[in-house]
């Protein structure tokens, strides 16, 4: 039986506008996806659940900068259903106005049908273009932005859900 899954990514940069404030990732392209909601368009950083269960999502940012020489950090974490979850942040410096880099962040969580994920990130400076970047180098495909995989692991029955998750 395949497992509820979902890759998605963005083919576009996304630079917060101020600093130090949480900023939803956008996510508009799905790539695959069974069993999980995402829409492209309108409200592209939440993912709903539609099936109760324990997951296991990667996120994989494409971040850089834009200018600046001193070294400036970048935030990703997970919200679920509006609310920071706990000890999902990671945080990755840019040393410079060239900087590029991939960060992982990687959660296993229960999730219960309806619920609603986002990715989240911010940065320490927002006037020095710090944020994801999409790259489309000539002849290749396209460096997203973003790429986000989840899996369900696992799959809860109401009972259990019920006994050990009381929500």
């Amino acid at each position: 039986m395949i497992r509820d899954f979902a890759q998605l990514s963005c083919d576009h940069d996304q630079r917060p506008k101020k600093a130090k404030e949480p900023t939803p990732i956008q996510f508009n392209v799905n790539d695959a996806i069974v069993g999980v909601e995402h829409f492209t368009t309108k409200n592209n950083d939440i993912i709903k659940i539609k099936r109760s269960g324990l997951y296991f999502i990667i996120t994989a940012p494409q971040i850089g900068r834009k200018k600046g020489e001193v070294s400036r950090y970048l935030d990703v974490w997970m919200r679920k259903n509006g609310e920071d979850v706990p000890n999902s942040n990671i945080r990755a410096n840019l040393y410079h106005g060239t900087s590029k880099d991939v960060v992982v962040n990687q959660t296993m969580i229960p999730l219960f049908r309806e619920d609603e994920i986002q990715l989240m990130m911010s940065v320490e400076s927002a006037n020095e273009g710090i944020g994801l970047e999409a790259i489309k180098p000539k002849g290749e495909p396209t460096i997203p932005s973003v790429i986000l995989s989840m899996r369900m692991v696992e799959e809860y029955d109401e009972l259990l859900e019920d006994q050990i998750f009381k929500k």
